[in-house]
């Protein structure tokens, strides 16, 4: 059907005759090659009348309609450190060291700057107990949400602003009990994230790297310690 599309300007030009079919000169058509020109010549000489109408669009692939589009997908792994500040009862706080830890976090874009991500979270964390030791719990955190990568106005389109907004949950556990703190930590809380990075791409490559300032904040629960950090992340994105 290609070819003969490519062969109706011609046709216009050798009209068919009752007997015998005029035949161009086909020499000084540069376009096409010998077996092309050979085809097109066959096709006059047998007298046929050009079909008319418009030619249909024919799909492609495997006859389903158009592919969608693959939709990019990362995953990123970092190093955090943060420091947590609990609420210790009586309008006092109590700020808490954390150790250095990773942050592993995969995800995809819903659109083009729209991205979502859930991952994990591990670092350790010290807190008084109540007879003047010092307990060392683990930390982990599991967080989910979404993020917009924002490309500012006269960067390049491998620059990104990040704006990220989730929610966490984080577990803490250890050799001790709650009975040992004044504030335990000890167990499952609910948190809300905010997080403000930047990221930029290695010129053609997969490979992104990026630092935010994150933050978190406690759900409030009746009974429960309140808690709020703050930290910085940095780290390694691929997209595949």
């Amino acid at each position: 059907m290609k070819k003969l599309l490519l062969l109706l300007p011609l046709l216009a030009l050798c009209p068919a005759r009752s007997g015998a079919v005029d035949l161009p000169d086909m020499r000084k058509q540069a376009a096409w090659g010998e077996k092309e020109k050979k085809e097109f010549l066959g096709f006059l000489k047998t007298n046929q009348a050009v079909p008319a109408g418009q030619v249909k669009a024919v799909a492609g692939g495997n006859g389903n309609g158009r592919a969608a589009p693959h939709r990019a997908r990362y995953a990123s792994l970092g190093l955090v450190s943060d420091t947590m500040i609990v609420d210790a009862g009586a309008g006092r706080t109590k700020t808490e060291t954390t150790t250095l830890g990773g942050k592993l976090l995969v995800g995809g874009h819903l659109f083009s700057w729209v991205r979502y991500y859930a991952g994990v979270k591990y670092n350790r964390i010290g807190q008084d107990k109540l007879d003047g030791t010092r307990a060392h719990l683990s930390h982990l955190e599991v967080p989910a949400g979404l993020e917009l990568a924002l490309i500012p106005l006269g960067t390049p389109h491998t620059r990104y602003v990040l704006l990220r907004a989730g929610v966490s949950s984080h577990q803490f556990s250890g050799p001790a009990n709650k009975a040992d703190f004044r504030a335990p930590l000890l167990g499952w809380h609910p948190a809300w994230n905010l997080g403000l990075g930047y990221e930029w791409q290695f010129e053609n490559s997969n490979w992104r790297f990026h630092s935010l300032a994150e933050g978190y904040r406690s759900f409030y629960r009746s009974g429960k310690t309140q808690f709020y950090g703050l930290g910085v992340t940095a780290g390694f994105v691929y997209t595949f």
